[in-house]
């Protein structure tokens, strides 16, 4: 019976060393029988790898027209991403409204946080340059830091904040905001600075 055991034993072992001398690495191969060269060049066939720093993609941020592009792009009820250009901090906001331009609010009370932290912990009305991420696209934009009017979400903001474009107008006087487009024109000029500001997972 031990005999027996043996032979099989012997057969299996012989069938493994045939297999591994036919079939390629990395399926049957042992190593023991193969030089340091061979197992090199092996490696090198079957064990490539992939370059894990892949370069960001060519990211065109874009300063279009209000009226003729951006009311239509940045539809109603889209959630898009605001890059503040001057902190680097970025926040997500949904869009309720507006005409003459964006009527927009935070999405949750840690992204009104963020918003509010980048006007110092308080509210103002002063404009800022931004970048609006909209799908894989960037856009030139503008906004306020003083919620007023309608709140929908239960967001700690209280109401609502405006993003201008270029050439859009206010809703009050409806007149093009000299101090809005000037932030608009700052996110173009400084366009070429957005790889400082994004990473790749937002790609990938």
């Amino acid at each position: 019976m031990k005999s027996k055991v043996l032979l099989f034993t012997i057969v299996i072992l012989i069938c493994s060393l045939g297999v591994s001398a036919v079939v390629p690495y990395p399926y049957f191969s042992t190593s023991i029988f193969l030089t340091a060269e061979e197992q090199k060049e092996i490696n090198d066939k079957f064990e490539t790898e992939e370059d894990l720093d892949q370069p960001l993609p060519q990211i065109e941020v874009m300063n279009l027209d209000w009226f003729d592009s951006m009311e239509t792009i940045f539809k109603k009820y889209t959630t898009v991403r605001v890059i503040d250009i001057l902190s680097k901090k970025h926040y997500y906001v949904k869009r309720f409204g507006g005409y003459n331009h964006a009527d927009v609010q935070t999405i949750n009370e840690e992204n009104t946080a963020i918003f509010k932290s980048v006007y110092g912990g308080n509210w103002s009305w002063t404009r800022r340059p931004v970048w609006v991420q909209i799908g894989e696209k960037f856009f030139c934009g503008s906004t306020n830091g003083m919620p007023h009017g309608f709140s929908i979400l239960d967001n700690g903001e209280g109401g609502h904040t405006c993003i201008h474009f270029l050439n859009s107008k206010t809703h009050g006087t409806k007149k093009v905001d000299p101090d809005h487009q000037n932030a608009v024109q700052y996110a173009y000029d400084n366009k070429d600075k957005i790889y400082d500001y994004i990473n790749i997972a937002d790609f990938y």
